[in-house]
C-alpha cells in the first residue's frame, strides 16, 4: 500500500470516528422510573445538540422532557438515567410537567441528585461533577408556575414560596439544569413534593436539613 493510500485510509478512519462520536451524541441515553404508586410518562430523550457544553450561560439547548409526573401520594419518585461517556460534561435543560393528584396542597417541591433508588438512594458527593449547574448557577431554574423562590445547592433544589394546590398541573413546565459528567454510567434524579404546613416561608431551610445535604454548601437563593 502506497503512502497516499495509507494517508487516505487514515483520514477516512479519523473522519468516521469523529462523525460516529457526534452521532453518538447524548450522554443520557436511557431511563428507568421507580415511582411506586405514582407514575412517570412521556420522557423524551434525544441526542444533545450541544454535547460537552458545560457551564453554558442561560438555558441549555439540550432539552430533556418529562411531560407528566403524576403524583397520587406525597412520596419520592426516582428516575435512573443511563449515561455514556462523550469526553466532557453536558448540561441538560430538564422540563417537567408535574401533576398534583394527592388530595393535598403542596408548599414546596424538592429535587435531588444521587445514586440508587428507594431506601438505597445516596446523594451525590460535592465536587463530583454531577450537579445543578454548580458552581456558576448561571442557568436559572424556573418554578414560577407555583413557587417564587428556589434554594440552589450542588445536588439539591428546593422550590417554595407559594402553593401548588391539589388538582394543579405545572403549565408552564418546571425547568432546571443538570451538569452530567462522563464519569458515571448512571445517576438518579429524585423528586418529591411537601404537603403544606404552617409557616411555609421557612420550608427551604427545614427541607434541606432533612434531605441529606451534609457537606454541600448553599450557593444561591433565587427569587423568581
Amino acid at each position: 500500500m502506497s503512502f497516499k493510500q495509507i494517508l487516505r485510509s487514515s483520514t477516512v478512519a479519523i473522519l468516521f470516528s469523529f462523525n460516529s462520536t457526534l452521532l453518538e451524541a447524548g450522554e443520557i441515553v436511557g431511563y428507568t422510573p421507580y415511582a411506586g404508586i405514582n407514575s412517570v410518562a412521556g420522557v423524551a430523550i434525544t441526542p444533545p445538540v450541544a454535547p460537552n457544553n458545560d457551564d453554558v450561560a442561560g438555558i441549555s439547548p439540550n432539552d430533556l422532557w418529562v411531560t407528566q409526573k403524576h403524583y397520587v401520594t406525597v412520596g419520592a419518585v426516582d428516575i435512573v438515567f443511563d449515561v455514556v461517556p462523550t469526553g466532557g460534561v453536558t448540561e441538560y435543560s430538564i422540563r417537567e410537567g408535574v401533576d398534583n393528584s394527592t388530595g393535598l396542597d403542596w408548599s414546596s417541591y424538592v429535587i435531588q441528585l444521587g445514586f440508587g433508588v428507594g431506601a438505597g438512594f445516596v446523594p451525590t458527593s460535592a465536587g463530583d461533577g454531577l450537579d445543578f449547574d454548580a458552581s456558576s448557577f448561571n442557568s436559572p431554574p424556573d418554578f414560577t408556575t407555583f413557587f417564587s423562590t428556589v434554594d440552589e445547592y450542588e445536588n439539591v433544589l428546593v422550590a417554595y414560596g407559594g402553593l401548588m394546590p391539589n388538582g394543579a398541573f405545572s403549565i408552564p413546565y418546571f425547568r432546571f439544569s443538570i451538569d452530567v459528567p462522563d464519569t458515571f454510567s448512571s445517576f438518579t434524579l429524585r423528586q418529591f413534593p411537601v404537603a403544606a404546613v404552617p409557616e411555609p416561608a421557612s420550608a427551604g431551610l427545614a427541607l434541606v436539613a432533612g434531605v441529606g445535604t451534609c457537606g454541600v454548601l448553599w450557593r444561591r437563593r433565587r427569587g423568581q
